[in-house]
């Protein structure tokens, strides 16, 4: 479904952040970018996405093709348009709009009227304090609430393929739990997911592949089973004794329990 080839990434003409990366997502999948901060995992993420311009950098090599389609010259709306979603760092969620508002936003040049409300319903089932909230501005949400929100108004445009960038972050242990089990439902629905995560272990739990980025540039990669087991990875990012707490299997019984911030 995406395939990232040799792609290098600069900022203000001169700062390097991607060397030559490889990444490759196939459909139903859910892979992991793992790697500490200024590794360039948001980095991969807008490139990928086409918003890579908005914070001052650049493609400078390689190309990124989803369904087969060269995205050097397809704006960020049209990749959304497309199937492509990216859930950024820190939400964004549009704070002075209700959050029946910011869903409505979500599926702007996406949905028909009928369509985007069978859509913002099927929101509301996945996260029901959503639906109890849809009234009340979103700058009075609490921080797990926001994260609810944003993934809400990102499934709105339909993703084929949604990309999130640190879900878990700032959020409380029992919430990051709770991500981690809506990741996998969104999955088991149908869309193939980009996880970008700081937090290894949980999304070791999430995703069947990962990939780890150090410096710019692709470390390690192949299955999240292979890569949990690995000596360099625990020693890296699952010394954490709260991380290494997570299960990196879901239970044979899991089923989906309403998230409550």
């Amino acid at each position: 479904m995406l395939e990232v080839e040799s792609l290098s990434v600069a900022y203000q003409g001169s700062i390097r952040a991607l060397h030559s990366v490889d990444l490759s997502v196939g459909a139903g999948d859910v892979v992991a970018v793992l790697g500490s901060n200024g590794a360039g995992k948001s980095t991969l993420l807008r490139a990928i996405s086409g918003v890579i311009g908005l914070e001052g950098g650049a493609v400078t090599n390689g190309s990124v093709h989803f369904k087969g389609d060269d995205l050097r010259k397809v704006s960020a709306h049209r990749r959304v348009m497309s199937g492509l979603s990216h859930v950024p760092e820190g939400r964004h969620v549009f704070g002075h709009l209700t959050v029946e508002e910011n869903l409505r936003a979500g599926a702007v040049g996406n949905a028909s009227r009928g369509r985007a409300a069978t859509l913002r319903d099927e929101v509301y089932d996945l996260f029901p304090i959503l639906a109890d909230r849809s009234a009340q501005r979103a700058v009075m949400l609490s921080g797990g609430e926001q994260q609810m929100l944003a993934l809400g108004r990102a499934l709105m445009a339909e993703p084929e393929l949604l990309m999130l960038d640190e879900p878990s972050l700032g959020l409380a242990p029992r919430i990051v739990s709770q991500v981690t089990d809506i990741i996998r439902v969104i999955n088991e629905r149908g869309t193939t997911i980009l996880l970008v995560e700081q937090n290894a272990a949980m999304a070791l739990s999430a995703a069947n592949c990962a990939v780890v980025l150090e410096l710019g540039k692709v470390l390690l990669s192949g299955s999240a089973t292979e890569l949990s087991k690995d000596d360099r990875i625990r020693d890296l990012y699952l010394g954490n004794k709260d991380e290494a707490e997570f299960d990196l299997a879901p239970a044979a019984d899991f089923r989906l329990t309403p998230w409550v911030a």
